[in-house]
């Protein structure tokens, strides 16, 4: 009878219920210690997508600035946003958050300071400002 029983038990495939518990508490160990990681994952990659952002409309606003020195249109009380960027065809599109552009308030230097944007991605201790200073 114990023969019949140990043939009976070899003939069986499959896992016990034992072993699938086993297996699913380690694969959910595995994803709760991985899923904080994508969250920072995805979080630098919105603060890197942010700069580039902030880099292009730096770049558009010192070409602005520029241009309107050129013009004799700069004055120390010029503010220069994403809209004139776009009419004067130095962006091709709106960013997709808001920056502000902060330009030197001197009649004889056409420059931009900074740009700055409200960011929840930015690391801590970070300004979300472009060039950092």
């Amino acid at each position: 009878m114990l023969k019949n029983l140990q043939a009976k038990l070899k003939d069986q495939k499959g896992f016990s219920l034992v072993e699938l518990i086993v297996v699913i508490a380690i694969m959910v160990i595995l994803i709760a210690m991985l899923v904080p990681n994508v969250v920072g994952y995805i979080k630098k990659a919105s603060w890197a997508t942010e700069q580039n952002g902030a880099s292009t409309i730096f770049s558009a606003a010192q070409t602005y600035a520029t241009d309107l020195y050129t013009a004799g249109s700069w004055s120390s009380s010029v503010t220069i946003g994403t809209d004139d960027l776009i009419k004067a065809e130095l962006l091709t599109k709106s960013p997709s958050i808001s920056y502000s552009i902060v330009t030197v308030s001197s009649a004889t230097t056409p420059a931009v300071s900074y740009v700055t944007w409200t960011s929840s991605n930015a690391p801590a201790g970070t300004d979300a400002k472009y060039p950092l200073q």
